[in-house]
């Protein structure tokens, strides 16, 4: 009987465990609000999906957008602990206690997040390389020396190609 009894507390205790891990999960929605930055841009209806150590990310119907902390007023910078010793992470979304109370994290949410997030890294990576401010890694290096290995290559094929050319041409002339 000690056995079943002590098994019934583990299951107990393993299913608290999920209840907390689920809570924290629905944590990361929030409702929305509206954001005006410094230079009187507006996000209307925005719902931060994340906090990170330069700024928030934000979702509207246009789509993701992070709005660094320098171009937010002081009194949003305050309320997300920007320049705070320690981050924030997701645990300072906005509401949240209305948020949990309300809505409850659904793992497709959690999945459109990361990819959310992953298209919003990659839409980055470009526009730092259309903006020139890229720094390529070393599996991009290898690929550009390849590239001009290949390139001199044809040239110095093509400048042998001609000039033995010039010299046949001369002598049959």
């Amino acid at each position: 009987m000690e056995s079943k009894t002590g098994s019934i507390g583990s299951h107990v205790k393993h299913w608290q465990i999920s209840l907390a891990i689920i809570a924290a999960l629905s944590a990361s929605l929030a409702l929305s609000e509206d954001f005006k930055t410094i230079e009187g841009k507006e996000y209307k209806n925005a719902t931060v999906s994340r906090v990170e150590a330069d700024g928030i990310v934000v979702k509207t119907k246009s789509g993701i957008t992070k709005i660094y902390f320098t171009e937010l007023p002081k009194d949003v910078q305050e309320r997300f602990r920007y320049g705070s010793a320690r981050p924030t992470g997701k645990a300072v979304t906005q509401r949240i206690d209305k948020a949990e109370s309300t809505t409850h994290a659904t793992p497709f949410v959690s999945a459109a997040d990361r990819f959310a997030s992953f298209v919003e890294k990659k839409l980055d990576e470009r526009e730092s390389i259309l903006q020139g401010k890229h720094t390529p890694g070393p599996a991009e290096l290898m690929a550009r020396q390849e590239m001009n290995f290949h390139w001199g290559f044809l040239a110095g094929t093509a400048i042998i190609a001609t000039v033995l050319f010039a010299i046949v041409w001369r002598r049959f002339k």
